[in-house]
């Protein structure tokens, strides 16, 4: 069973606002998140959760530098003990919170945008601190200035509206006094000073606004409670308390929408709120129930409402805080032709707008990929082709056929081994497997390298997913399962990274399989512990660097790179990553996709392998590599350099040096492996630095490489 992936969420307030609706409408139609929720304040909010069965906890934070730390630093503590996935903080004071919390304990932090409040240094901080930006419309996209931001919209409410005598009778009902058919203005937002509604009101004692009633939904809000009051005492001072109605809060309000002439949404700047509306829930709304919309601009929701595109306007953009121009709207649309045409438009301009289901999808996506567990919750369908490249490999390919066959479910399913050239009876025994059962098929390729081994066999595959298996690794047994729900994603990546979990037998091999990061370890992103340690020693897990026995890829991205590399090289599987993503190939990882493999025991080939495996990456490292090697050469020559010429510092070079050894040295506690405690500084060490070497070398290649492509177009061609 593929789990649904645990979110924690953060909501700021307790009234239920756009962002609130956003968030519950998604909820709503997804069984992909199992989500408990943190409250920030209390309201009628709490109230929805329950109602849902959504366990909540109430920690009422005031704005304050001091009670903001002091939930980041209570919430740091609730994740620790809770553990949840990810977490979801929905809105900037939320991720003000959240995002400090989830970084000191390692749980990736998605913060949702739905406005432009605070644009500017604290979403720049915000987008740092984050590890997912999720914007509601295109233009908080470019807003957040976050590197890794997704668009989950507004969805489309799901079922009908009702009719518009309906409508109107239910608005009747919660006291707006609505005579026959007269032009009605509505407005459906919380009652805070920026939505506007005043302006509307104004609007009503002008020449343009004169024949039209405006009614007012939402509730009040906590942050702003004399809003109502001050709203009822301007109607009554421009004379127009006749044609104003305050029908509270209305659930589902936007079915009430048809009972409506035009719909208004009106923010402005007033010093208390974003100062441009950016969510335009309500303007969609009324777009697709063919009701002309009255918005402020520029910004997100005119553009939608009213340019720049080439279609007919689905209704009037005026310009913030000027009841002349919304009464001159007015005016326009008390011709019944005028608001019909612009009712049509908006139905065609909100046509292709999602639903909720495609937008919970993109949030789960979004969640799951931050959380390092794409493809969580889901079951996927499509017929995959697992590539295999052996070189006499014995025994161990029978257990990894047998494994492998368990978990092709889906017809079409294929196991495509290519065998190199095996002398022993390794060719024999796939073949005997394919005799008995016609999805292993057996590819003979001899003489090649393992690059272009999983070459052949995508050639060769009969499906467009491809995954790649080595028959030294050993797959969980829901492996395939995790790596097809990750392509099911409603974006789904083209090159999925599973992750492989390094085990020895015996203190040595124990030891060198400390060099590893664990599982784990990938689920959860680098705190600022974390990435000094990276930087200052290097090491870590590479999303774009899948190792052979836990990836996954489309045919396409395959064929855009042109393959993996034709020569027998450790590194092989990074450069096909890089190329991917340097392709424009998304890369997901897929934390829950599994591999074991047994580290060998003799040291000697360990170190061959990390000297050939650091000699590839030094011809192949890009400028990030190249300047983290900088780094840790300037710190491994201080500390040297420290130790050897003062005596004193001494202490200060073994306190960086149990730095560099606490990654390893915890895994080996977490894993038991006492016996292997002693081995870890002289293994790590020496495996460390044969990479070094290799490295060394290798940049050396690519010097020499680079001064002899220099020389010969200096010399020009040879005649």
């Amino acid at each position: 069973m593929n789990r649904p992936l645990r979110v924690a969420v953060v909501a700021p307030y307790g009234v239920i606002g756009g962002a609130e609706l956003w968030l519950l409408s998604l909820l709503d139609v997804t069984d992909r998140l199992d989500v408990n929720v943190v409250m920030l304040a209390d309201g009628p909010l709490h109230d929805e959760f329950a109602g849902r069965g959504i366990p909540y906890v109430l920690r009422p934070t005031g704005r304050s530098v001091r009670a903001l730390a002091g939930t980041a630093s209570w919430l740091a503590r609730r994740l620790r003990a809770d553990a949840p996935d990810v977490v979801l903080a929905n809105g900037v004071k939320a991720a003000t919170v959240a995002a400090p919390a989830a970084r000191l304990t390692g749980v990736p932090c998605v913060w949702a945008k739905h406005d432009h409040s605070y644009d500017g240094f604290l979403t720049r901080v915000l987008a740092t601190v984050t590890d997912a930006c999720i914007g509601t419309e295109p233009g908080l996209i470019a807003a957040s200035h976050h590197p890794r931001a997704a668009l989950v919209p507004v969805p489309a409410p799901s079922g009908s509206a009702l009719p518009r005598a309906a409508a109107r009778a239910e608005l009747c009902r919660r006291g707006a006094r609505l005579d026959g058919d007269e032009r009605l203005l509505l407005t459906i937002s919380r009652l805070v000073s920026y939505k506007g509604v005043d302006d509307a009101i104004a609007a009503l004692a002008l020449p343009g606004g004169a024949r039209w009633r405006l009614a007012v939904v939402g509730p009040a809000d906590p942050s702003d409670p004399g809003e109502r009051e001050r709203l009822t005492a301007l109607a009554g001072k421009l004379g127009v308390a006749d044609r104003v109605d305050f029908a509270g809060w209305v659930q589902d309000a936007w079915r009430i929408i048809p009972a409506a002439d035009s719909v208004a949404v009106l923010t402005k700047p007033d010093g208390t709120g974003p100062g441009q509306e950016a969510f335009g829930g309500t303007a969609i709304e009324a777009m697709l129930n063919g009701v002309p919309v009255i918005t402020t601009g520029p910004g997100s929701v005119a553009d939608r409402v009213a340019g720049p595109s080439a279609a007919p306007p689905g209704g009037i953009a005026v310009p913030p805080a000027e009841p002349a121009r919304v009464a001159e709207a007015l005016f326009r649309l008390s011709d019944a032709d005028t608001r019909a045409a612009m009712g049509r438009a908006g139905r065609r301009r909100t046509a292709d707008n999602p639903g909720p289901a495609r937008c919970a999808a993109l949030l789960a996506q979004t969640l799951s990929r931050a959380a390092g567990l794409t493809g969580a919750g889901l079951t996927g369908t499509t017929p995959v082709s697992v590539v295999v490249t052996v070189l006499d490999e014995g025994p161990r390919i029978d257990g990894l056929l047998e494994r492998l066959l368990l978990q092709l479910t889906v017809d079409g399913d294929e196991i495509v081994v290519v065998d190199r050239g095996s002398v022993d009876r390794t060719a024999q025994r796939v073949a005997a497997w394919a005799s008995r059962d016609a999805r292993v098929r057996l590819v003979p390729c001899p003489g090649t390298s393992p690059g272009a081994g999983y070459d052949t066999g995508v050639r060769a595959a009969a499906n467009t997913l491809i995954l790649c298996a080595d028959a030294e690794c050993v797959p969980a047994p829901d492996w395939l399962d995790r790596m097809r729900a990750a392509a099911s994603e409603p974006e789904p990546a083209e090159l999925l990274v599973g992750v492989c979990r390094v085990t020895g037998h015996g203190p040595l091999a124990q030891a060198m399989a400390t060099v590893y990061p664990l599982p784990e370890e990938v689920r959860r992103p680098p705190g600022p512990w974390s990435l000094t340690r990276r930087v200052l020693f290097g090491g870590g897990f590479g999303a774009t660097g899948p190792a052979g026995g836990s990836s996954a890829f489309t045919f396409r991205a395959w064929q855009d790179v042109g393959g993996f590399r034709e020569q027998n090289v450790p590194g092989m599987g990074v450069l096909f990553g890089r190329a991917a993503a340097r392709a424009g190939h998304r890369v997901a990882v897929v934390g829950s996709a599994e591999v074991g493999r047994e580290q060998p025991a003799p040291l000697p080939l360990a170190v061959r392998t990390a000297l050939r495996l650091g000699e590839e990456l030094g011809l192949q490292a890009d400028g990030g590599q190249l300047a983290g090697a900088m780094v840790r050469a300037a710190v491994y020559g201080g500390v040297l350099g420290a130790a050897l010429k003062r005596p004193r510092l001494r202490p200060a070079a073994a306190g960086v040096v149990g730095v560099w050894l606490a990654a390893p040295v915890s895994r080996a506690v977490r894993r038991g492996n006492w016996a292997a405690l002693p081995l870890v500084p002289p293994v790590v060490g020496g495996l460390s630095a044969a990479r070094a070497a290799g490295f060394a070398r290798g940049l050396a290649g690519r010097v020499r490489t680079a001064r002899q492509a220099v020389d010969d177009a200096r010399r020009g061609p040879i005649r």
